[in-house]
């Protein structure tokens, strides 16, 4: 056989498609859609901006390890709640499960309709005490509502921008995303996927309450009804094209609506968390992204008096927060979490007395400023010695501020020891991630300026 030029372009398509994920041992022939597999492949995804870890593997980057974790899930979950076997593969043969998941969403829809406010006050009652949120914390304002009431005029923004597809100049593209690339857009690209990996747990929690849904809506049905609609609508995020995505989100004039939304209203004492979803499950989901949101609120820029820097804000949010991005969060933020999660100390993850402290520990975390946010959590995601090091060391000096002990040698450790981390990390792997990124564009010096200084103790911040 002659190889021409044609045959080996298309040949390494092949091969670079085929690497884009691993399936494991227990392989059953699943694949995601193409446009899932191949900016994988290449790394090329709205997450390039967080500098993630290497895998040590010349053929696998972290993103397509983490979309192997979460791909393995998604299908394990499709299999477990429908009892469906048939290899998922691209779009090709997912209508039958998009007729189940529609069947299933009308029965929940008939089901549910009589007994919102019942299932309204559960669904606070229940991420309330799961995520071990006091009283008098945040009001809740959480409402089941209907397909297409819910307001997305602020939610397909990256979608509006550019109605209409134009050849465009990458020469110029990459200069304007040079000019935007910053640290605090890697560092709002990480916590919104971990925003999404956090909430994700919510699509499954009335596992939790079984016994009140029943006794709420008298439905023996409804359980397993949650459980093929929401396998399924996680399943859609890897076999469906971004186009059908779009669509079925209401982008591109496809006439589609989002399943739920959540706002933090700030101006209010307590700050009240605005949810609302089509049905339980996904009212839960954005309860908890809700509380999520207001967490991140402590991780916004500042400006050098320590106030919200509110120009650079809507920078960063206009950047960051729109639904194509939203999707790829939905797709790697909770491999991106279960990693996170799995460094968190045992004790606050099984004692009752300090399961709360999760919540000052994340924060915290959120607190960070870019760089060394960034430098954590890629430690923390490669699972390394300094990362549980660091994990542990942050979480002493707030359990010892939570029983009102002296945390401060706790803490002033802690940052020492990041503080050193960020700086032998500077001229290694960020650098070299900032390069690939063609940001290495800029000489050493430029790099300096845009890495900026490392953490600082709070006394630091007036000098």
């Amino acid at each position: 056989m002659e190889f021409t030029k044609k045959n080996l372009l298309s040949l390494l398509k092949e091969n670079i498609e085929e690497m884009a994920m691993k399936y494991g041992d227990d392989d059953d022939g699943s694949r995601p859609h193409g446009d899932v597999t191949r900016p994988l492949s290449t790394g090329d995804t709205p997450l390039k901006k967080i500098p993630f870890p290497q895998t040590g593997d010349e053929n696998t980057n972290f993103q397509e390890l983490l979309a192997s974790e979460r791909y393995k899930q998604v299908v394990s979950n499709v299999r477990n709640y429908t009892g469906i076997n048939t290899p998922l593969t691209g779009d090709s043969n997912i209508m039958p499960l998009a007729q189940m998941m529609m069947t299933a969403h009308n029965q929940i829809i008939q089901t549910e309709n009589e007994h919102r406010g019942e299932l309204e006050q559960l669904a606070i009652e229940l991420v309330m005490k799961e995520m071990k949120i006091p009283e008098g914390a945040y009001q809740f304002d959480a409402k089941i509502v209907g397909m297409g009431e819910i307001d997305m005029s602020d939610f397909n923004r990256e979608i509006q921008q550019q109605p209409n597809i134009e050849p465009v100049d990458i020469e110029k593209d990459l200069m304007d995303e040079l000019e935007t690339m910053t640290l605090e857009k890697a560092k709002r690209r990480m916590m919104n996927a971990m925003g999404q990996g956090i909430a994700e747990k919510g699509h499954y929690m009335y596992l939790l309450v079984p016994d009140r849904i029943r006794e709420i809506t008298g439905s023996e049905n409804l359980i397993a009804q949650y459980g093929i609609l929401m396998s399924i609508n996680d399943s859609l995020y890897w076999q469906l094209s971004d186009e059908t995505m779009k669509q079925m989100m209401g982008g591109e004039g496809g006439g589609g609506s989002v399943g739920g939304k959540q706002q933090v209203r700030r101006n209010t004492t307590p700050p009240t968390i605005i949810a609302r979803g089509i049905n339980f499950p996904i009212l839960v989901h954005e309860l908890i992204k809700g509380i999520v949101e207001a967490f991140k609120l402590k991780g916004r820029p500042k400006d050098a008096e320590g106030n919200e820097d509110n120009e650079k804000w809507s920078e960063i949010s206009d950047s960051e927060d729109t639904l194509e991005k939203e999707i790829w969060d939905i797709r790697l933020g909770p491999p991106i979490w279960d990693r996170i999660r799995n460094q968190y100390p045992e004790d606050i993850l099984t004692d009752d007395d300090k399961v709360e402290l999760q919540n000052y520990l994340i924060t915290t975390i959120f607190e960070l400023k870019a760089k060394p946010f960034l430098v954590f959590m890629k430690e923390v995601l490669k699972g390394t010695e300094s990362g549980q090091r660091l994990m542990n060391e942050l979480m002493e000096g707030i359990d010892q501020m939570f029983r009102d002990q002296d945390y401060q040698d706790a803490i002033d450790a802690f940052n020492d020891d990041l503080n050193d981390v960020v700086e032998d990390t500077d001229n290694n792997e960020l650098k070299k991630f900032l390069k690939d990124l063609n940001i290495g564009l800029l000489d050493d010096d430029g790099l300096d300026d845009l890495l900026g200084p490392g953490i600082r103790r709070p006394d630091d911040d007036n000098q």
